[in-house]
C-alpha cells in the first residue's frame, strides 16, 4: 500500500502556481524591489510552501486540483472550510490554524489583487478556540533538576562497564546540564561546532550563534556555563575523541561538531531529541523534550527568582518579554497549587484543624 504525501513538494506545483511562487521569492536590487517574499527569512518562506502543498496535496484527493484553473479561483470559501474540517480530524487546532495561515499567506502570492481576509479570519476564530493537547505543566521538570541530574549523569560515568558506555553516558549527562542553563533550540543545539559557535576567547569558554543562524534573528553570544567548563574539557579530551574514532553503518566525519554520535558522525536532531527523552524518562518518568527545557528555564525563574525574570527573553533569544510574562503567570499558577497542596498535607497531617461547619 502506497502512503499518501502530506504535503505536495513544490517541483510537483501545477506550473502556474509554481512559476508565482518563485517569483516572488526572487531577491530584488538597488533598482527592482524584489518579489513579495524576497525579504522573508528562508525558514518562513519553507514553512509557507509546505502549507501550501498540504492544500494542493488535499485538492488533488478532491478530484480539485485542474492546473489549468488559476491558483486563486481554486481557493474557495467552500473548499477551504471543506479542507480544515479533514484537517481537524485528525490534527490539533494548533496545526488547523498553522494550515490556514500558510494557506492566507501564499493565497496573496498567488492573487494579490483579491482580499484574502476571510482565511484570515477563520484562522483567528480556530485560535480563539485552542485548547493544547497536552498538558505542558504537567510535562515540565525544574531547571535545577534536570541540570542537577545533568550532573549526576556525568558523575556516574566512569563507573559504566565500557569505554563507550562511559562516553554516552557522560555526552547526554553534559547536553542535559548544557541545555538546562542555556536553553537553545534544539536545531542550533545540534549544530553547534567548535571554534565556531564553542570556542574558548582569552581562557574563557564562550557560546556564539549569529543571528541569521537563529529563528529570530537575534544574536546569542554569551560565556558557556561557568560551572560545566571543567566537564566541557573533560569531554573534548577524553570522550569526544573517543566517539570520533568510532566507525559504524551511518558514519561520517564529524569535523567540529560538538556533539557526537556512536557512528563517529556529528549527531543530528532527532538523535539528540531521543537522547534526552531516553534519559530524562527513566529519571522522572516522563520524556522532557529539548523545547520543554526553555519552558522550565523561564518558569523556573519566575517561580525561584521572579526579580529577574527580565532576563529570560535574551535567555530564550526573543527579542520582547512578552514569552517571559506568559511563564510568569503559569509560575503564578504553579504556587498556587503548591500552596493548596501545601494546606491538604497540614490538613492530613493534623497541623491544621478544617473550618467549622457553615463558616
Amino acid at each position: 500500500m502506497t502512503r499518501r504525501r502530506v504535503s505536495r513538494p513544490l517541483a510537483a506545483w501545477p506550473g502556474a502556481d509554481r512559476r508565482l511562487w518563485l517569483a516572488a521569492l526572487e531577491p530584488g536590487d538597488w533598482l527592482e524591489p524584489g518579489g513579495a517574499r524576497a525579504h522573508c527569512r528562508p525558514i518562513s518562506n519553507t514553512k509557507f510552501a509546505f502549507g501550501y502543498g498540504c492544500w494542493l496535496e488535499w485538492l488533488d484527493a478532491a478530484g480539485a486540483l485542474d492546473p489549468a484553473v488559476p491558483p486563486g479561483d481554486r481557493i474557495t470559501p467552500e473548499r477551504v472550510k471543506a479542507y480544515l474540517g479533514d484537517v481537524a480530524a485528525t490534527r490539533s487546532t494548533s496545526t488547523q490554524q498553522s494550515r490556514l495561515v500558510e494557506l492566507y499567506s501564499v493565497a496573496r502570492v498567488m492573487d494579490p489583487g483579491r482580499d484574502w481576509g476571510w482565511i484570515r479570519h477563520a484562522a483567528a476564530r480556530v485560535r480563539a478556540r485552542h485548547r493544547p493537547v497536552r498538558d505542558k505543566c504537567a510535562r515540565t521538570v525544574g531547571s535545577r533538576e534536570l541540570y542537577e541530574f545533568g550532573l549526576r549523569l556525568m558523575d556516574s560515568a566512569a563507573v559504566r562497564a565500557t569505554l563507550r558506555q562511559r562516553a554516552f553516558q557522560f555526552r547526554d549527562g553534559l547536553i542535559i546540564a548544557f541545555l538546562a542553563a542555556r536553553p537553545l533550540r534544539r536545531r542550533n543545539l545540534t549544530g553547534l561546532r567548535l571554534g565556531r559557535h564553542v570556542a574558548c576567547r582569552d581562557s574563557i569558554w564562550w557560546l556564539w550563534v549569529p543571528a541569521h543562524e537563529t529563528k529570530t534573528e537575534t544574536e546569542i553570544d554569551m560565556p558557556w556555563p561557568e560551572a560545566l567548563v571543567p566537564r566541557l574539557e573533560m569531554y573534548l579530551a577524553e570522550h569526544r575523541p573517543f566517539l570520533c574514532r568510532q566507525r559504524g553503518r551511518w558514519s561520517r566525519p564529524a569535523n567540529a561538531a560538538l556533539w557526537v554520535s556512536g557512528d563517529g558522525s556529528a549527531m543530528v536532531g532527532d538523535a539528540v531529541y531521543d537522547r534526552i527523552i531516553l534519559r530524562t524518562r527513566r529519571e522522572f518518568g516522563r520524556g522532557v523534550n529539548p523545547h520543554l527545557f526553555r519552558d522550565s528555564a523561564v518558569t523556573s525563574l519566575a517561580t525561584e527568582d521572579p526579580g529577574h525574570i527580565g532576563i529570560a527573553a535574551p535567555l530564550l533569544g526573543h527579542r520582547d518579554d512578552e514569552i517571559a510574562t506568559r511563564h510568569y503567570n503559569q509560575a503564578s499558577g504553579i504556587e498556587a497549587t503548591r500552596s493548596l497542596q501545601s494546606v491538604l498535607s497540614d490538613l492530613r497531617d493534623g497541623k491544621l484543624s478544617p473550618p467549622a461547619a457553615g463558616c
